[in-house]
């Protein structure tokens, strides 16, 4: 009788578990799928909105301005915090203008960034567990709340709120490691608008692309003092000229989603070992003969594991 009594607790446990493992799996199964309708929805979208950021220090206010032409997708960025930086993209590339538009420049790193990547088709999240938090309301909209947490514990976590009805984001917040917020984008004064409405022609967008066209590196090695954890590969290298004329040189890394890049230079007095502006960070250490530098939209935890080898001693 205890013998059979066991075997039915037995059984019943395996039964429990094989269902829980099958919820989960299915939770995380419409989660993704929630997450590419998200995708999707802002991709094939043609609107203007309001997005306010809030990160631990600041509030900035932006004018998103996004369309859809021939299956192209744009997005265009203005500050409303009467600076005078704002950026456009296609397909993920694009550059630095200013409000007059006398200026177009290279495309340098803007705190919105990570919206963009998050909801481009084009990039892919590697190494994280999707999950439905639940539905609630926002910004006097219907939302359903997914999460993407990593698997490793040390890269950004994902919080959407998703628009019931158009499926466009309406939240969009960025956790640290010890799930502080990095960053918090709202969006109201949502409105459609026309894609031949574009702030830029394509001639523009097809110049500066020309210029600042790469070739593919092959056969990248890391610098062997350096520690980059997996999902991360090595994208690029080369030697990046300052201002000053210092000639700095450098490897790039991505994990598909985020990219950081390490400077190496000649040993100098740190006087800012790191630093932090939203979800990007900055993080020095010195060896007996160089110094490093981790620049990038990752954690200072993840920066710490990349220069866990590099002390003053060796």
């Amino acid at each position: 009788m205890i013998k059979s009594f066991i075997k039915t607790v037995g059984a019943v446990t395996l039964t429990v578990l094989f269902f829980s493992e099958q919820a989960i799996a299915d939770n995380s199964n419409q989660c993704m799928a929630l997450y590419n309708s998200v995708k999707s929805a802002y991709t094939d979208s043609d609107f203007e909105a309001t997005v306010i950021d809030n990160d631990q220090a600041q509030m900035q206010l932006y004018a998103l301005a996004h369309f859809n032409k021939n299956s192209v997708s744009y997005t265009t960025w203005k500050s409303l915090n009467n600076e005078i930086a704002g950026y456009a993209l296609r397909q993920d590339k694009g550059f630095d203008y200013n409000h007059n538009r006398s200026y177009i420049g290279p495309l340098s790193w803007h705190q919105t960034q990570i919206w963009d990547r998050i909801f481009s088709k084009n990039r892919k999240l590697t190494g994280y567990d999707c999950t439905i938090v639940g539905r609630t309301r926002l910004a006097g909209r219907k939302v359903t709340v997914i999460r993407m947490s990593p698997v490793d514990d040390v890269r950004y976590s994902y919080v959407i709120s998703k628009d019931d009805d158009t499926s466009l984001p309406v939240e969009f917040v960025v956790l640290s490691p010890a799930q502080i917020v990095a960053s918090k984008f709202t969006v109201s004064a949502v409105h459609s608008a026309s894609s031949e409405n574009l702030s830029f022609p394509d001639e523009t967008f097809d110049r500066v692309e020309k210029l600042s066209n790469k070739k593919k590196q092959n056969d990248l090695t890391i610098w062997p003092e350096l520690t980059i954890p997996k999902p991360f590969t090595i994208e690029s290298a080369g030697i990046q000229k300052q201002a000053d004329g210092t000639e700095l040189e450098y490897q790039s890394f991505t994990d598909g989603m985020v990219e950081f890049k390490v400077y190496k230079n000649s040993v100098s007095s740190l006087n800012i070992q790191s630093a932090t502006d939203g979800t990007l960070t900055v993080l020095r250490r010195n060896s007996v003969k160089n110094e490093y530098a981790v620049v990038g939209e990752i954690p200072l935890e993840l920066s710490a594991i990349v220069l866990s080898k590099i002390t003053p001693l060796r």
